[in-house]
């Protein structure tokens, strides 16, 4: 009678341990999906600080204007049209770090406490404190170096991080995706305002861009890994190593052209040209005297890999068709060829229009929504779902615990 009432017990603490894992595997599903909503809002909204020029609105930063940038007084900024969106940019920027705290506890409270990578979050939470002493204890207080050696510090981290988390079994691989986007926002934020206190130089702005789009895949990441609907396609048939080359090559070429379009426009070398789609006049090429501006180079460049992407994305869509690739990848690829001609349309008008701010903040977006999808479709292309919690894994689980 012992026996069965020990086996009992040990099979409800079971039972409620899946329970718990399920809710905190739910709840991690809707925060990240949260976050990513949040961070496509952020983006374009600092891709509209840089159309507006509003960037060097404070050329202090943790502060505004000497003011904590919490308690600024709205009637300083809501009525000045660059001090709305630079300081609205820092606040919405504060939000979303706030959301990816919450879900890192979340994805730890969803991981198996044998699981945990303690050493490594003992890491993160010293991660934390520096940040909040270098932002609070005042960068002027710093030694020279001081700043650039941390965001080199956190730059290694996130690369271990997602190195980590490509290597590790399914019981661990959330918390190691949600440290390297803590790791990662930390970064951005500091690089955000290491770029403001030395006055917006192009590789610090531009960086800034390509790691906020870094930032946003991991959480598309978590939200796709903790998507019951996503990891019920596992049993759908796979598609060919080639097919999976080709999605994946689309992929980094479009990340790369992102890379090009934050280079372009903060290096304002979208102006040498404002033909389209020729050069100029005189032909598709610029002319031999051009090339020895940086400029016109980075222009053309982009402006060639504007249509690479454009051929790779359509051809993208009918060989995953043609291979017999599950409905969503089928779907996300269809809607990125549909992006990628708008997206050409709106780069056209940029030139047209004369760097509209509507149209430029419109490109934007669109070539970010583009990336998404892309995203996307290598993701599901790749699909590695999250394995069902184990009889092994309760079992040690309860043991820990004291359920024998």
């Amino acid at each position: 009678m012992t026996t069965t009432h020990a086996h009992s017990a040990h099979t409800k603490q079971s039972m409620t341990y899946i329970t718990d894992t399920s809710r905190s595997l739910r709840m991690l599903n809707i925060v990240s999906i949260v976050l990513c909503v949040l961070t496509f809002g952020l983006i374009v909204w600092g891709g509209h600080v840089n159309t507006t020029r509003s960037g060097m609105a404070f050329p202090d930063w943790p502060t505004s204007n000497l003011s904590s940038m919490v308690t600024y007084q709205p009637s300083e900024w809501l009525w000045a049209k660059d001090r709305f969106w630079e300081h609205g940019h820092r606040l919405f920027a504060s939000v979303v770090g706030v959301v990816t705290t919450v879900l890192l506890l979340v994805a730890v409270r969803a991981t198996p406490p044998s699981r945990r990578p303690h050493r490594a979050l003992g890491v993160v939470i010293g991660v934390v404190l520096a940040t909040i002493i270098t932002a609070v204890a005042g960068i002027n207080l710093m030694p020279p170096g001081f700043m650039e050696t941390f965001m080199i510090g956190l730059g290694a981290l996130l690369v271990g991080f997602l190195f980590k988390s490509a290597k590790a079994p399914s019981e661990s691989r959330l918390v190691w995706l949600a440290m390297s986007a803590f790791v990662g926002v930390c970064l951005q934020g500091t690089f955000g305002g290491y770029t403001v206190r030395n006055n917006l130089p192009d590789w610090t702005s531009t960086t800034h861009g390509v790691l906020a789009e870094i930032f946003f895949m991991i959480v598309i990441g978590i939200a796709l890994l903790t998507s019951r609907s996503w990891n019920a396609k596992r049993s759908q048939p796979s598609v060919k190593r080639s097919t999976m080359t080709f999605v994946a090559v689309t992929w980094g070429l479009t990340f790369l052209q992102f890379i090009l379009g934050a280079l372009t426009r903060h290096t304002d070398s979208w102006g040498v040209s404002l033909n389209f789609p020729m050069w100029s006049d005189v032909g598709f090429f610029p002319t031999s005297d051009q090339w020895q501006y940086s400029q016109v180079a980075i222009h053309f460049v982009h402006r060639t890999m504007a249509y690479l992407v454009a051929v790779m994305v359509v051809a993208q869509y009918f060989i995953v068709r043609k291979d017999g690739a599950p409905r969503d990848v089928r779907r996300s690829a269809l809607v990125a060829v549909l992006l990628v001609l708008v997206q050409i349309l709106l780069g056209a008008m940029i030139l047209w229009t004369f760097r509209g701010e509507l149209v430029t903040t419109l490109h934007v977006m669109t070539g970010m929504s583009l990336l998404i999808l892309n995203t996307i479709t290598m993701f599901s292309t790749f699909r590695r779902p999250l394995s069902q919690v184990s009889s092994e894994t309760v079992q040690g689980v309860v043991a820990e615990q004291g359920g024998h």
